[in-house]
This record gives structure tokens, sequence and C-alpha cells, in this order.
């Protein structure tokens, strides 16, 4: 069965959007839904609930019949030239045409610095993984180096310390590849996006394309940016070898285990 996708708060960006405000034509958490209500301009607005809350676009104000000709930038909202006296008076108002163009303009800045931070990230941990392989290569030259010295006497234990670093550069290798393809996951989304942003340039229609731009700003959002990772490290504190103890001849071989970092939740806000 295919899941439903969860509208979220258009006011907070943080709840679900339960509640469609069919005046501004928003979708309100239950908490902004309280807070829309208490105040004047507002206090007399009709909601919708549930699943099916939101309806169909519509290309008129469904309270007068008019045309939409402005758009509120504080409710987010095109409004037509009656509620733009009576309900709008005071806020800050822009020609449709115009907000669409700002927006369409954001929409653009969103996909480009998304998929500017993902293609950095990608090219930094594949930086960063040959930096790493070249320290396996040094430490193993290191090791081999020590085992040249004890001769047939500590082969074995050369080969055993040569398993454990490329066991864990086969684990890490495997580990950093699994981030590069979720940095590529994320990205092929943000390109599709940018897709379906360059469809948009074919549609005259100002109210779709603002409903368009809208939904891709909104898809957007929930691509994971995550955080370009801690990466692995590998060092080898070299002793001088003597015949005495085997097992202390050999240094102390060290891992720095990659870090998968949490993303700011703020980064959220930022896009916004």
């Amino acid at each position: 069965m295919a899941q439903v996708a969860i509208s979220t708060c258009d006011i907070c960006v943080g709840g679900p959007g339960d509640n469609y405000c069919e005046q501004c034509q928003q979708l309100f958490c239950d908490g902004c839904k309280i807070s829309h209500l208490r105040t004047s301009m507002s206090k007399n607005h009709t909601f919708k609930s549930g699943p099916d809350n939101k309806p169909d676009v519509k290309q008129n104000c469904k309270e007068h019949d008019e045309n939409f000709i402005y758009y509120c930038m504080e409710c987010d909202t095109p409004v037509c030239k009656i509620c733009a006296i009576k309900k709008h008076k005071t806020h800050d108002l822009s020609e449709i045409k115009e907000s669409t163009k700002t927006i369409k303009s954001a929409v653009n800045n969103n996909i480009e610095t998304k998929i500017r931070n993902l293609q950095s990230n990608i090219a930094k941990i594949d930086q960063g993984t040959q930096k790493y392989q070249t320290d396996v290569k040094e430490v193993i030259h290191a090791i081999q180096e020590e085992g040249r010295q004890l001769k047939e006497l500590i082969e074995k234990k050369v080969e055993a310390l040569i398993i454990s670093i490329q066991a864990n550069e086969a684990k890490n290798l495997q580990t950093l590849q699994s981030i590069v393809n979720e940095f590529q996951t994320a990205l092929d989304k943000a390109k599709e996006q940018q897709k379906m942003y360059e469809d948009t340039q074919r549609i005259e229609d100002n109210i779709k394309m603002l409903q368009r731009l809208k939904q891709i700003k909104s898809e957007i959002k929930t691509i994971d940016e995550k955080l370009f990772p801690v990466m692995p490290l590998v060092e080898y504190d070299k002793r001088k070898a003597t015949k005495i103890e085997l097992d202390k001849l050999f240094g102390e071989l060290t891992f720095g285990e990659i870090i998968k970092r949490k993303e700011n939740m703020r980064q959220h806000k930022n896009d916004r």
C-alpha cells in the first residue's frame, strides 16, 4: 500500500498540517491554528481538518469570486482586490507576478545551494578517502620495515597487523561508500526537484506556477543534507626492534573511526 505524504504546518514548519484555513489557504498545526483564531483579523476564519483537508487550487477568490492580483507576504497567500482592502490592508502586498518571480528565484537558490553543498561534501569525502588510503599504505610500509628487521621471528606478527589494518580499512571504506551513497541519493533528489523547477518555466498560469513552486520548495526541505563526516585515520607508533618480548616490539596501532554527524535542525528553519 502506497504511503501518503504528511503535510507540515506552513507557519512553524514543524507540526503536522492537519488544519486548512479556507481564507488564508494555508495548513496549520493545532497550536498555530489556535494562535491564528485568537488574532482579530482571522478570528472568524474557517478550517477544514483531516487527511483530505487541503482542497484543489482555486484560481479565483472563494469569498468574492475575484481574480487573484496580489500576494500577501505576511499571510503567504494570493488575495483579490477586495480582500486586499478588507482583510490585508495593513499587510505587505505585492503583485502576483512579482511574488511568483521572487519565490521562483528563492526556490532556484535553494536547489542550487543544496546541490552545491552535497557535491562539495562528496568531493571532500573522496579527497579524504584518498588521504586515508595513503595513510594506510604508509602504516603498512612502516610495519613491513619492522618486520624485515625482525626477520622470520616476527613474520606472523607482521601478517596479523596488516590483516588488522586492511580489515579496518575495508570496513571504513565500506562505511565511506555508504555515506557517499547517502549523499548521492540526496543529490539525485535535489536534481529531480531542479528538473521539476525547470518544467515550471513552461507554466503560463501564475497561480499554477506559484503552487508548483511552493510544492518544490516544500520537497527541497525534506531532502536530508547530511553533514560531512569525520574521516577515519590510522597511525602507527613505532618502537625499536629487539629480541625480547615479541609483542612489545611492535608499536601501537590506532584507528580513528568514522563519525556520522547529525544534521543541525536549524538548517530546516533557514530553508524557510
